[in-house]
């Protein structure tokens, strides 16, 4: 790949710029079409209000690591595309009664990512629709996909009290939500 940064240095340039977009729960679907983006010109950074994003410069020599880098951020993009698309399925199918099928969609969204605001509106919405057997399995799933959240290595950089400190309230909230 090496052509690719040649062809920047012949055109004089000396940095290229990626973009980073907050992946939440609430990112907007078309903003996270930008996440890991590689831009010529600072000015080609696409304006969008709506998009949390910061920018960062980089070397034209560092091409080659930020593509990577970028194939590993469309990836994450995607899995939250997936997961949301998970949740919906479940909430669908909880809707429709088949309780089972709901647990298995939400279920693989959980292992994906897990987000108290979304849990909060999914209890708002669905929990006086559920048996108290499917509630409580539900509550469960939860709380474990909660846990392990705060397991994965992206949570390791916080220190260990904030982490136990956030994983806490999170677990507080959702047996409080399912209560």
């Amino acid at each position: 790949m090496w052509f690719k940064t040649l062809y920047h240095r012949l055109l004089g340039r000396r940095e290229l710029y990626q973009i980073y977009v907050n992946l939440t729960h609430s990112t907007p679907s078309h903003c996270m079409d930008y996440h890991g983006r590689i831009v010529n010109h600072e000015e080609k950074v696409p304006s969008v209000s709506e998009c949390d994003f910061e920018v960062l410069a980089f070397p034209v020599s560092e091409l080659d690591n930020y593509r990577e880098k970028k194939r590993r951020m469309e990836s994450r993009a995607e899995r939250e595309l997936k997961r949301r698309d998970l949740f919906e399925e479940g909430k669908e199918k909880i809707e429709n009664g088949d309780y089972e099928e709901a647990i298995s969609r939400l279920e693989e969204s959980v292992k994906l990512d897990i987000f108290i605001p979304e849990i909060e509106k999914f209890c708002q919405e669905y929990r006086a629709l559920l048996p108290s057997e499917i509630s409580q399995e539900l509550e469960d799933l939860f709380i474990l996909g909660y846990k392990e959240k705060f397991g994965q290595k992206r949570y390791e950089r916080l220190p260990e009290k904030m982490r136990e400190d956030r994983k806490e309230a999170g677990l507080d909230k959702i047996r409080e939500l399912f209560g």
